[in-house]
């Protein structure tokens, strides 16, 4: 025996058509069209399933979210962030910033000062490439001076140039 079907609220057909051409994201359209489908002309799971091309229970699930949470509850959330960091990008700022000074002054900033710093500041062991992603994403680079050989002649070089 089956459940009986819970009605959607009578506007949410009125309210997803409505909603339909201002959604730019195919996921998220696909959500409300499953919702659409049920509201606007009563079509069971499978039948939403071959349409938006969704599994019928996870069109189920939908009809389950949206009826619990209603139109926030089909919202994809975002992906990605910060979880592991060890600083906020504005604290890895101040931080760099100290060094930068050093550097506009016409220091040698070696990593392994920075290093040292970072991992004083976070009370934990941290792989150096930690660091140079930190430096990375505040656009620091490595510059160093051309290698040049201790008993290279500039006076020869010019005149191989010349001929």
């Amino acid at each position: 025996m089956t459940r009986p079907k819970i009605k959607l609220p009578k506007n949410t057909a009125d309210k997803i058509e409505k909603l339909l051409p201002s959604i730019k994201d195919l996921n998220e359209y696909k959500r409300l069209q499953c919702i659409y489908f049920r509201a606007k002309y009563d079509y069971n799971a499978k039948t939403i399933s071959a349409l938006t091309g969704y599994t019928e229970q996870t069109v189920r699930d939908l009809h389950s979210l949206f009826i619990k949470g209603g139109f926030k509850a089909l919202k994809i959330k975002d992906k990605g962030g910060r979880y592991n960091s060890l600083f906020s990008i504005k604290e890895e700022k101040e931080l760099i910033d100290k060094f930068e000074k050093e550097g506009k002054k016409g220091g040698i900033i070696e990593v392994s000062k920075i290093h040292k710093v970072i991992e004083e500041k976070s009370n934990k062991k941290v792989a150096k490439s930690t660091t140079y992603r930190i430096l990375d994403r505040h656009n620091w680079r490595k510059i160093t001076p051309r290698p040049y050989h201790p008993k290279s002649n500039p006076e020869k070089q010019e005149q191989f140039k010349k001929t």
